[in-house]
Protein backbone atom coordinates (compact mmCIF):
# COMPACT_ATOMS: atom_id res chain seq x y z
CA UNK A 1 0.00 0.00 0.00
CA UNK A 2 1.38 3.54 -0.95
CA UNK A 3 -0.31 6.24 1.57
CA UNK A 4 -0.92 9.17 -0.22
CA UNK A 5 -3.19 10.87 2.54
CA UNK A 6 -4.22 11.21 6.05
CA UNK A 7 -7.06 12.26 8.21
CA UNK A 8 -5.33 15.17 9.88
CA UNK A 9 -6.91 16.48 12.80
CA UNK A 10 -5.74 20.01 12.41
CA UNK A 11 -7.48 20.40 9.49
CA UNK A 12 -10.18 17.93 10.16
CA UNK A 13 -10.76 16.40 6.96
CA UNK A 14 -8.27 13.88 4.51
CA UNK A 15 -5.14 15.68 2.94
CA UNK A 16 -2.10 15.03 1.18
CA UNK A 17 0.93 13.25 2.88
CA UNK A 18 4.05 14.41 3.78
CA UNK A 19 7.26 12.20 4.27
CA UNK A 20 10.72 14.25 5.24
CA UNK A 21 13.49 12.79 7.38
CA UNK A 22 13.36 13.10 11.33
CA UNK A 23 16.33 15.14 11.24
CA UNK A 24 17.99 16.72 8.02
CA UNK A 25 20.60 14.49 6.15
CA UNK A 26 20.15 10.95 8.67
CA UNK A 27 17.73 9.30 7.36
CA UNK A 28 18.07 6.43 10.19
CA UNK A 29 16.81 8.43 12.49
CA UNK A 30 13.29 7.61 10.91
CA UNK A 31 10.78 9.16 9.05
CA UNK A 32 8.62 11.95 9.79
CA UNK A 33 4.92 11.88 8.78
CA UNK A 34 2.54 14.78 8.33
CA UNK A 35 -0.07 17.17 7.13
CA UNK A 36 1.18 18.31 3.22
CA UNK A 37 -1.07 21.32 4.37
CA UNK A 38 -0.19 22.42 7.37
CA UNK A 39 2.38 20.56 8.42
CA UNK A 40 1.16 19.09 11.36
CA UNK A 41 3.25 15.86 12.39
CA UNK A 42 0.61 12.88 12.95
CA UNK A 43 3.72 9.53 13.35
CA UNK A 44 7.00 8.59 13.15
CA UNK A 45 8.38 6.31 11.09
CA UNK A 46 11.68 4.47 12.17
CA UNK A 47 11.61 1.26 10.27
CA UNK A 48 9.47 -0.65 7.91
CA UNK A 49 6.33 -1.67 9.66
CA UNK A 50 7.81 0.12 13.10
CA UNK A 51 6.98 3.45 14.67
CA UNK A 52 7.55 5.56 18.09
CA UNK A 53 4.73 5.18 20.41
CA UNK A 54 4.18 8.12 22.64
CA UNK A 55 1.53 5.77 24.76
CA UNK A 56 4.10 3.22 25.12
CA UNK A 57 7.21 5.25 25.16
CA UNK A 58 9.09 3.04 23.06
CA UNK A 59 8.99 1.63 19.20
CA UNK A 60 6.08 -0.37 18.20
CA UNK A 61 5.16 -2.58 15.38
CA UNK A 62 2.13 -0.80 13.31
CA UNK A 63 -1.34 -3.00 12.52
CA UNK A 64 -3.26 -1.41 9.62
CA UNK A 65 -6.67 -2.16 10.02
CA UNK A 66 -9.38 -1.38 7.19
CA UNK A 67 -11.46 1.46 7.20
CA UNK A 68 -14.72 1.72 5.09
CA UNK A 69 -14.43 4.34 3.00
CA UNK A 70 -17.50 6.18 0.89
CA UNK A 71 -15.55 5.47 -2.53
CA UNK A 72 -14.81 1.75 -3.39
CA UNK A 73 -11.56 3.12 -5.20
CA UNK A 74 -10.10 4.64 -1.85
CA UNK A 75 -8.23 2.36 0.42
CA UNK A 76 -8.52 4.11 4.07
CA UNK A 77 -7.16 1.87 7.03
CA UNK A 78 -6.26 3.08 10.67
CA UNK A 79 -2.51 3.01 11.90
CA UNK A 80 -2.50 1.16 15.34
CA UNK A 81 0.14 0.12 18.14
CA UNK A 82 0.06 -3.61 18.70
CA UNK A 83 1.13 -3.02 21.82
CA UNK A 84 -1.11 -0.76 23.10
CA UNK A 85 -4.22 -0.70 20.38
CA UNK A 86 -3.88 2.79 20.30
CA UNK A 87 -4.91 4.55 16.98
CA UNK A 88 -2.60 6.93 15.33
CA UNK A 89 -3.64 8.17 12.19
CA UNK A 90 -6.27 6.98 9.33
CA UNK A 91 -4.29 7.03 5.83
CA UNK A 92 -5.83 7.00 2.61
CA UNK A 93 -3.91 5.17 -0.32
CA UNK A 94 -5.14 4.92 -4.68
CA UNK A 95 -3.87 3.51 -7.68
CA UNK A 96 -1.81 6.64 -7.74
CA UNK A 97 1.07 8.01 -6.00
CA UNK A 98 0.78 11.17 -4.13
CA UNK A 99 3.15 13.50 -5.51
CA UNK A 100 4.39 14.21 -2.10
CA UNK A 101 5.83 10.63 -1.51
CA UNK A 102 9.48 10.37 -0.73
CA UNK A 103 11.32 12.41 1.83
CA UNK A 104 13.52 14.20 -0.89
CA UNK A 105 10.56 15.59 -2.58
CA UNK A 106 9.03 17.14 0.16
CA UNK A 107 9.13 21.23 0.26
CA UNK A 108 9.76 23.04 3.23
CA UNK A 109 6.86 22.79 6.15
CA UNK A 110 3.98 25.00 6.05
CA UNK A 111 4.28 27.92 8.31
CA UNK A 112 3.64 28.14 12.28
CA UNK A 113 4.69 25.74 15.29
CA UNK A 114 2.47 22.76 13.85
CA UNK A 115 1.40 20.07 16.67
CA UNK A 116 1.04 22.66 19.16
CA UNK A 117 4.11 23.19 20.28
CA UNK A 118 6.18 26.85 20.55
CA UNK A 119 9.18 27.11 18.85
CA UNK A 120 12.53 26.56 20.86
CA UNK A 121 15.84 28.71 20.74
Amino acid sequence: MNATHLHCPHCATARPIRFEPLLAGESSLGTCVSCACCGRHAFTLLRPARFYCEICDELAPAVLERVETEDPNVLGVILVCAACFDGKAILYASARPSPYAGAGASGPPAPGFGAGRARRG
